[in-house]
């Protein structure tokens, strides 16, 4: 990395880790970005061969666990800070394992691994985002999967607790030096949810984090409106540019020193 990408790169966010997506039930699930995420990461990993378990490191809410659990019928399991959250997501879904660790410094109990790692807009959240990434792919038996906001770090992203953004060179560097090997790199979201992350930023930072972020139940407006997003975000399908990134690796063979 260059020394003018590590500077524009630099954190922005608080100095502590923050568990700042334990009140995002609402937010995540029904606005526009994450179902989509997750209908991205659905597509990217459903023809991976030989995966039958996968982790959703960072997974707040379970909703990436439930649909890739319905949807592929892979033993799914998650792991988060909030031990609340994490309780509640076992509550909802039993035949799956819940785990509350810091991942800048932990794995999953028992050294556990899993076939598909997913680290979906976590890296960003955690100050030592490399040692992050690091537990990550040492739990991963044959893929990992990331993916991270890219563009610039307005006030909004800091309010949630995002410490950098990232471009597609960082990442890829970031899981080779850990023995990865990439196998696709995806950017999406032009022009509808570019837009709608300006319009975000202009409306006020605040303002936005206050009704997103802060766990009010959506009313049916709010809802309404979300579902019309969502369904108008599927143009971004027709471009290959945009604010959000994905990486998807072959995790490293064993005996690497990651």
């Amino acid at each position: 990395m260059s020394a003018t990408e590590e500077s524009e790169l630099a954190p922005y966010a608080a100095n502590t880790d923050r568990d700042v997506a334990a009140t995002w039930d609402n937010a995540h699930r029904y606005t526009p970005a994450p179902r989509h995420r997750r209908r991205l990461i659905r597509d990217l990993v459903r023809g991976l061969p030989n995966v039958a378990t996968f982790l959703d490191a960072g997974c707040a809410q379970p909703f990436l666990v439930e649909l890739l659990v319905g949807d592929l019928g892979w033993k799914g399991a998650g792991c988060d800070l909030s031990p609340a959250v994490m309780a509640q997501a076992a509550a909802e879904l039993p035949g799956c394992d819940f785990a509350a660790f810091d991942l800048a410094y932990e794995r999953f109990p028992g050294d556990r691994r899993f076939d598909l790692v997913v680290c979906s807009e976590t890296l960003e959240h955690i100050s030592d985002w490399q040692a992050a990434l690091g537990n990550v792919v040492a739990m991963a038996d044959r893929y990992v999967l990331i993916t991270v906001p890219t563009g610039p770090l307005r006030p909004v992203d800091k309010l949630m607790g995002h410490y950098r953004h990232y471009t597609p060179s960082i990442v890829v560097e970031a899981l080779e030096r850990h023995g990865c090997s990439v196998v696709q790199v995806k950017e999406w979201g032009f022009p509808l949810h570019s837009a709608y992350r300006w319009g975000v930023h202009h409306l006020g930072s605040s303002k936005v984090y206050d009704s997103f972020a802060e766990g009010q139940e959506y009313s049916r407006a709010q809802i309404a409106a979300s579902d019309l997003l969502y369904r108008m975000f599927f143009a971004n399908d027709l471009f290959r540019s945009g604010s959000q990134l994905m990486v998807l690796a072959r995790a490293p063979r064993p005996g690497h020193a990651s």
